[in-house]
């Protein structure tokens, strides 16, 4: 692939991804979303000249974004712990009467779930097709049904619980 047809390929696929990758850096690394984000970014490219096309290239986009923002959550520990001012908790969650806003919350309730059911939430919150959700994780169409269905209810519980 040329560098023109490249970069091309690139600037469209981020114009109809932008918001998944962001909602998936923001899910992933909260304060540090800005840099997960550009780690996608320089894994996407990289990785477009060995982009098999087996399935979209907006699936393989985002099966990439989310492998990277797994393995960037695993290797937070080794990273420095920078605090920037506003970065405090109470800066982030300013919102709703009580502090909060529904974007916080969910943000609160994504933390509580595993890597998988997280990935979910997100493709099924991006209106994702059973298929492609299927595709981007491995897991059957059955398996998926019964995951959200659980997620959705642990989310049920959650809300009840938080209140």
């Amino acid at each position: 692939m040329s560098d023109l047809n490249k970069k091309s390929e690139f600037e469209e696929l981020l114009g109809r991804n932008r918001g998944r990758l962001s909602a998936i850096s923001r899910s992933y690394a909260r304060s540090d979303a800005d840099d997960l984000l550009q780690e996608i970014l320089l894994q996407i490219w990289r990785g477009m000249d060995r982009f098999e096309r087996r399935s979209s290239i907006d699936t393989w986009c985002y099966r990439v974004a989310l492998n990277t923002a797994i393995s960037w959550q695993k290797t937070a520990g080794r990273r420095k712990l920078r605090v920037r001012p506003g970065d405090s908790d109470v800066d982030q969650i300013a919102g709703g009467d009580d502090g909060r806003d529904g974007t916080e919350l969910l943000r609160q309730f994504l933390q509580t779930l595993s890597d998988t059911d997280r990935a979910l939430t997100l493709m099924y919150l991006d209106d994702m097709s059973g298929n492609e959700m299927a595709e981007v994780t491995g897991i059957s169409a059955g398996a998926l049904r019964v995951r959200i269905h659980r997620i959705k209810c642990r989310l049920a519980e959650w809300k009840v619980g938080d209140t």
